[in-house]
C-alpha cells in the first residue's frame, strides 16, 4: 500500500506543483487582482492592514481573492509582510468566479 502511494505522489507532484511554480514566477500587474493564501481566520484582517479588500462570491479554504484599495504598486509586499504565506496574480482565478 505504501508504494502505491509513493508511486502516485512521484506522479501528482509534478503535476500540481509544476502551475503553482509558474504562477508565482509571472510579475505582478499593478491594478491585478491577488489570490492571497494564508489562514482564513487571519486573511480578512491581513487584508485590512494591508490596504486591500476582499472581492468576489465566496471565500475558498486558505484563499481568498482581493484587491488594493489604494498603492496597488507594492500591495503584494505588504501582504507578505502581513502575515500572508502566498500572493499570486489572481486574474485567472477572478475570470472564473465571474469577478
Amino acid at each position: 500500500m505504501m508504494r502505491v502511494a509513493a508511486m502516485i505522489c512521484l506522479v501528482l507532484c509534478p503535476l500540481i506543483a509544476a502551475p503553482v511554480l509558474a504562477l508565482t514566477g509571472r510579475p505582478f500587474q499593478t491594478a491585478t487582482t491577488l489570490l492571497v493564501v494564508g489562514s482564513m481566520s487571519d486573511l480578512p484582517d491581513i487584508l485590512r492592514r494591508a490596504g486591500g479588500r476582499p472581492i468576489g462570491p465566496t471565500r475558498a479554504p486558505f484563499a481568498m481573492l482581493a484587491v488594493a484599495d489604494d498603492h496597488p504598486k507594492n500591495f503584494p509586499e505588504r501582504l507578505k509582510t502581513e502575515g500572508a504565506w502566498l500572493v499570486l496574480d489572481g486574474a485567472i482565478a477572478a475570470q472564473l468566479c465571474g469577478v
